[in-house]
């Protein structure tokens, strides 16, 4: 590749000013298969430094066509036309950011390679390189540390450019951020301007009144707290949620025009308990956003009377040239197109309200055809001076004209609430490693944590039984109580965009509940679609992880509400591939699955320190296997069907024995081989010193007779199902005739103990049952 080799901060690139295109694409790759979420934003700026508009993620197109962003996995383009750009517009900065979650985090660092370059064009003619920048030798690191860079990498200010008589000069800042957001380091991209040569820096340090410090652009699928959006520092009690739109929407009485908006409530079951709308804007904790006074209109003074000589001597004279204006500056980003709005008091919503919906509709016939943006703004109002509100976050649902005439409803955002002892937060505190895949990949730390949340989850669920029966019983919750209660709760934003069809909105019912219970991305078919997502069912289990084709697919981690859970891969949304499962009753199986069920090979820790490692099929021990009882005894054999069937030995440390098994139990000839002298617990070198000391090792047969009415096999088509949930039931011996051999033991050799093919798993402290 062609063109200037940018190699450091403050180099200056001049680009052609009379050109019909210049492009600028950041790309990215990753050799780990790290999934890569990263956006390149063009920001504008006029003289006086006031952020004109952008293009990016959730706003393609800035300066009526002049600017146009593109994105794909594998990279962001952002084009420009020179010709097109309005005059106002004095400047562009090109800010690189990534992308973080509760679930991934990610950085800057997070790629293998990360290049930036531009290039040019003529009409029709192919782009020729103009510089190429490798931007990782530019990011902050523990040995090497950029200043004035931050310490933290989620976005870099890569370069700004600016008009001069003869090119575009462009300088190279590139500086690191901290914030994912562009729209939260302002002052920064402002203070870039100024250090631009030859900028006019008079008009900017001129120009403060009506600039915008902080565009809190929030985007889809993005996920945070309340109080990670409002900044405050202090919890957000009370919520102002504006909507506005834009389009072919201008005027009343447009045929196939009617917009509207709802915000829905529902439960943690995902049924709808209240709603309110454009049309009813009260309900419980949702009050209406207050007109604002309406002005006093003066009476208009009547018109003068005509006079037609003074009326003749004010025309024009064709001579005389108009003065040459620029066109007006296009609307400040931060100019929302205010149509409607509620405020939303979250402690006075009803306690069941789990989570808030919201949309906005045209069911007059277009759908969304004639929409061109939605807008969503959030702002913290629990503070009684006005002055003191915090901006949360303003989403932004671009749509082409036309684009979805056949979708009357887009799924803006979704304000819900979620426990600090839910499954979800406790993976998050209990994971060392915040990427899902590492994490799973760590067994210990799986089983620990699954330990820990299970612990919290049963004091959760305590909590919500002593108030479910307190209320039914019509008692009054203790103050103890309810400040419990009150303060495990975590209020959240989703933003989303999906659009639905449906001639109604009860036609989107089980989508609008599906988006209640669900967090993460959507496919072109409306599947959910997703490597971060986070769902919560009807019973209270939660998942997290991989989605596809609307299918938990790939790795996830699975909660039961009740206790235990699932950690390892799915295929189909069943339990497939390597995982671990904890039992209700806190025992744990580590292996192989299929379909949900246990197959293939696996080690079941029983609650009651026992241990099964060996085969399994459709949830029950198949193959050979080794059973470790609580006696510290070994048992080797083949189960069919969960079981023991054939020949088998049974060793201690003491003895041995060897025979046919039946129905779990010993049938038949049988042999017992006793080693004298051995001791529970005593190490093999020192036992076998005793032997060679004292001897003797004897070999006795004998038989084995089961009880009357014990060892038919059950009918293959009367056996009950049994769940992979309940563990498999440990053999017993109770209730055996044995008769012993009418000869002498004979003398054996001596045994290993534990034997060759059977040492013992190392296996953690027993799990306690979730009460």
């Amino acid at each position: 590749m062609a063109g200037v080799e940018v190699s450091g901060q403050g180099q200056i690139v001049a680009l052609p000013f009379r050109v019909e295109k210049l492009s600028f694409d950041a790309k990215w790759t990753s050799e780990q298969g790290a999934q890569l979420d990263l956006d390149l934003t063009c920001c504008i700026f006029s003289a006086d430094g006031k952020l004109r508009s952008f293009a990016g993620p959730g706003h393609s197109t800035a300066e009526d066509g002049g600017i146009f962003h593109q994105g794909t996995p594998e990279g962001d383009t952002v084009t420009v036309y020179p010709s097109k750009i309005d005059p106002h517009c004095e400047a562009l900065i090109f800010v690189l950011s990534a992308s973080d979650s509760d679930v991934s985090t990610m950085n800057l660092t997070t790629p293998d390679s990360l290049q930036f370059n531009g290039y040019s064009a003529e009409l029709d003619a192919s782009l020729e390189p103009m510089f190429q920048c490798n931007l990782q030798p530019h990011l902050p690191s523990a040995q090497v540390p950029i200043a004035p860079s931050t310490a933290d990498s989620q976005s870099m200010i890569i370069c700004a450019m600016h008009r001069s008589t003869d090119s575009w000069v462009t300088t190279f800042s590139l500086l690191s951020q901290p914030s994912h957001s562009w729209g939260h380091f302002v002052p920064e991209l402002r203070t870039v301007l100024s250090q631009l040569p030859g900028f006019p820096v008079q008009k900017l340090a001129a120009a403060q009144e009506g600039v915008v410090d902080k565009v809190v652009l929030l985007r889809r699928f993005e996920d945070r707290t309340a109080e990670a959006l409002s900044c405050s520092g202090q919890a957000v009690q009370k919520v102002r949620l504006d909507f506005g739109w834009e389009g072919a929407l201008v005027g009343e009485g447009i045929e196939g025009v009617e917009m509207e908006w709802n915000a829905l409530c529902y439960d943690i079951t995902g049924e709808q308990t209240q709603a309110v709308s454009s049309k009813s804007k009260e309900a419980d904790g949702i009050t209406a956003v207050p007109d604002p006074p309406a002005l006093e209109e003066e009476e208009e003074p009547a018109p003068p009377e005509a006079d037609p000589e003074a009326e003749e001597a004010d025309e024009p004279k064709p001579e005389a040239a108009a003065e040459e204006k620029l066109p007006a500056a296009t609307k400040n980003p931060d100019d929302f197109p205010q149509k409607d709005g509620i405020i939303i008091q979250l402690s006075a919503l009803p306690s069941a309200t789990r989570s808030i919906v919201i949309t906005i509709n045209n069911f007059a016939g277009e759908g969304l055809g004639p929409l061109t943006c939605a807008h969503l703004r959030l702002t913290d109002v629990t503070a009684a001076d006005a002055t003191q509100h915090k901006s949360m976050g303003w989403f932004r649902f671009p749509s082409p004209v036309g684009a979805h005439k056949d979708r009357p409803t887009v799924v803006m955002a979704k304000l819900y609430k979620e426990s600090t002892g839910s499954a979800f937060s406790q993976w998050r505190a209990a994971a060392s490693n915040p990427d899902l895949p590492a994490f799973l990949a760590d067994v210990a730390v799986v089983r620990s944590a699954l330990l820990t949340i299970s612990k919290v989850q049963a004091t959760a669920n305590q909590l919500a039984k002593t108030i479910a029966d307190k209320t039914e019983a019509g008692e009054e919750l203790a103050e103890e109580v309810k400040a419990q209660e009150r303060a495990q709760w975590q209020w959240r934003l989703g933003c989303m965009g999906r659009p639905l069809p449906g001639a109604a909105l009860e036609d989107s019912a089980d989508d609008l509940k599906g988006i209640a219970n669900y967090e993460g991305r959507f496919d072109g078919t409306d599947k959910r679609h997703e490597q971060r997502a986070k769902a919560i069912y009807a019973n209270g289990d939660t998942y997290f992880g991989q989605y596809s084709n609307d299918r938990r697919q790939g790795v996830g981690l699975y909660l039961v509400a009740k206790g235990g859970g699932y950690a390892g891969s799915y295929a189909q949304s069943k339990r497939s591939g390597q995982g671990v499962m904890r039992m209700p009753d806190g025992a744990v199986y580590q292996g192989d699955f299929v379909g949900d069920k246990f197959e293939g090979q696996g080690q079941y820790e029983y609650v009651d320190g026992s241990t099964y490692v060996g085969a399994w099929k459709a949830g029950k021990k198949h193959g050979e296997g080794v059973y470790w009882d609580t006696k510290g005894g070994c048992l080797r054999g083949t189960w069919e069907n969960g079981i023991l069937k054939g020949p088998g030995s049974y060793d201690q440390p003491s003895y041995q024995f060897k025979g046919n098994f039946k129905a779990n139990l010993p049938e038949g000839e049988c042999s017992f081989t006793i080693c004298a002298h051995r001791t529970l617990g005593m190490p093999a070198r020192a036992a076998a010193h005793i032997m060679a000391d004292h001897g003797p090792i004897i070999k006795h047969k004998g038989n084995y007779t089961l009880p009357p009415g014990v060892g038919a096999d059950p009918p293959a088509d009367g056996e009950p199902p049994i769940e992979d949930v309940i563990p498999p039931a440990c053999p017993k011996y109770e209730g055996l005739a044995y008769k012993s051999a009418a000869q002498l033991p004979d003398e054996a050799e001596d045994l290993q103990f534990p034997p060759a093919s059977a040492t013992r798993p190392a296996v953690a402290a027993p799990l306690p049952a979730v009460a």
